[in-house]
């Protein structure tokens, strides 16, 4: 199929410019003085943030962190994170961002999947650390932010206090575009949440404003989502760094709150993803609803009041994209040509087909699996962090598998239409069906259950779990809720329970769980928000 696309091919550097050190270097060349972020409490120019990430960098050598070697960072919006990144980048090592969110065994799983011996956290999360302190098998130094309780660790394990960290400064390691940046941990399938190997060239490719082509060296670019996902870390600052503009980092998304910085800080570009943006749009009018500088944003997926969105905010450009953290931004809008219900088209420096189950292309019009592949080497993930298996399940017949379902019009304009792997969006994060099923199932009173994505009226998904209970047993909604909020990060926590005499089956009695999405929310569906229960 010929189609005519829109975009054009984006014009990056060489591949050996496509990382941290030179950006920054070419920052301190042009601008060294100008703002490169700020947080409410304090800002940095692009000479300071590079001094003070160098001396991070020099700490964390002295904590014994080699190059190559994986720091995990589980740290709050501000920016000690912004800086704790690039020092780490610019010294060759490798970030391994933690959900905030995270604890029990998902946290568990993700200290020690990456291997890292060094973790900085805010003491307000050392609790958490040490309740799985002992099942933690290469953590030997926690770098502790801010007041923290006390806790009984393991003696293996040191605490030192992030005042001690910042040392000697280390000086800028030569930096390939194959070497690791991060690992980002994911939940986009079934299975255990898997470690994303992150190079500095795919990091860049993901981040540059030659891709989304909004942010500018004139920008102020608000970032208020979470530092941790790629959102907030590279369409957000590594975004703003690339263009030499500048970027506020806020301590979360407000609603009420987030025009008003915008004003404050004279933010004029963002990246909102769609549950956000409909946040904004159900918020009352206000007749200073356009009086803000903020003109251009991407917003990610595109809500149906779009046109009504812009009008009402003085919103002039709005581009959309398609991503993931495997495989960058490979789908893009044209710059300010967002529409609701699509995607846009591919991105020229991407291959990509739509497949059937056994990887045969479905014609024109019909769903199937989006599979891409790059037209140069790391603009895609270096795999999954020790997971064999899934990484090769991942590149089945040398393409990358996204799991996501798409259709193309007679334009060659894509269409998101679901998910093919079992996975579920809320609030702006992924969360694995399987993870919130092992902690349900571990209560005395369940048999068996499946989780589900049942539709929420704000973009993306809330989770509603069916359950089977062993015969004489009483749970109630209110109860599985207090029974997860140790459990489970409070974005993965179903809003609606329905229990069951028994799940549908396959004839190999595996669960099938069309049959439940179908089910949706019914008359007898607990609902935690009509109930008046919090997930937090």
């Amino acid at each position: 199929m010929t189609f005519q696309n829109p975009l054009t091919a984006p014009q990056l550097p060489p591949p050996h410019e496509r990382n941290l050190g030179a950006v920054m270097a070419r920052a301190l060349k042009d601008h060294p003085d100008k703002l490169a972020v700020r947080d409410p409490e304090r800002a940095l120019s692009y000479r300071a943030l590079n001094e003070e990430a160098l001396r991070l960098a020099g700490g964390f050598a002295a904590l014994g962190v080699a190059r190559q070697d994986r720091v995990l960072v589980m740290l709050d919006n501000h920016l000690d994170f912004v800086a704790c990144w690039i020092g780490l980048g610019l010294a060759a090592r490798v970030e391994v961002p933690v959900n905030t969110a995270y604890l029990g065994a998902i946290l568990t799983h993700v200290v020690n999947n990456c291997g890292a011996k060094v973790m900085v956290a805010e003491g307000h999360y050392l609790d958490r650390i040490a309740a799985v302190a002992d099942q933690l098998t290469t953590l030997e130094t926690i770098v502790v932010r801010g007041p923290a309780p006390r806790v009984d660790l393991p003696a293996r394990i040191a605490l030192r206090p992030y005042s001690e960290l910042a040392g000697a400064p280390a000086a800028p390691e030569k930096i390939d575009p194959w070497d690791l940046v991060g690992i980002m941990f994911t939940s986009g399938t079934t299975g255990l949440s898997k470690g994303v190997r992150v190079t500095h060239a795919h990091a860049y490719g993901y981040a540059t404003p030659a891709v989304y082509g909004a942010c500018s060296h004139d920008d102020v670019v608000h970032v208020s989502l979470p530092l941790f996902h790629i959102g907030g870390q590279w369409a957000g600052v590594y975004n703003a760094l690339i263009a030499g503009a500048s970027a506020v980092v806020t301590p979360r998304f407000a609603a009420t709150k987030f025009w008003d910085e915008v004003r404050e800080y004279g933010c004029t570009y963002t990246l909102l993803l769609g549950v956000m943006a409909e946040f904004l749009y159900r918020q009352p009018p206000d007749a200073r609803d356009a009086d803000q500088p903020m003109r251009r944003c991407v917003m990610v997926p595109v809500i149906p009041a779009l046109d009504d969105f812009k009008k009402r905010f003085g919103m002039h450009t709005v581009s959309t994209a398609y991503g993931s953290t495997e495989a960058s931004a490979v789908i893009l809008s044209p710059v300010g040509g967002a529409e609701p219900g699509k995607v846009g088209w591919l991105r020229p420096d991407f291959e990509a087909r739509l497949v059937d189950d056994h990887d045969m292309d479905v014609p024109q019009g019909t769903a199937g699996e989006l599979i891409v592949r790059a037209r140069e080497p790391w603009l895609i993930m270096d795999g999954y962090h020790d997971m064999p298996q899934a990484t090769v399940d991942a590149w089945r017949n040398l393409w990358f598998h996204t799991g996501d379902q798409m259709v193309q019009d007679a334009r060659g304009m894509y269409t998101f239409v679901d998910r093919v792997k079992d996975a579920i969006r809320r609030r702006g994060e992924n969360v694995s069906s399987f993870e919130v099923e092992r902690e349900i199932g571990a209560h005395p009173a369940v048999r068996e259950c499946a989780v589900v994505a049942v539709r929420s009226d704000a973009t993306e998904d809330d989770i509603k779990a069916c359950i089977v209970l062993d015969t004489g047993a009483r749970l109630t909604g209110e109860e599985l809720v207090a029974f997860l909020k140790p459990r489970l990060p409070y974005f993965m926590i179903p809003r609606y329970v329905q229990f069951l005499p028994e799940l549908p089956k396959t004839p190999t009695e595996k669960i099938r769980k069309q049959p439940l999405r179908d089910l949706a929310v019914t008359s007898e569906t607990w609902d935690a928000a009509k109930a008046g229960v919090s997930l937090r």
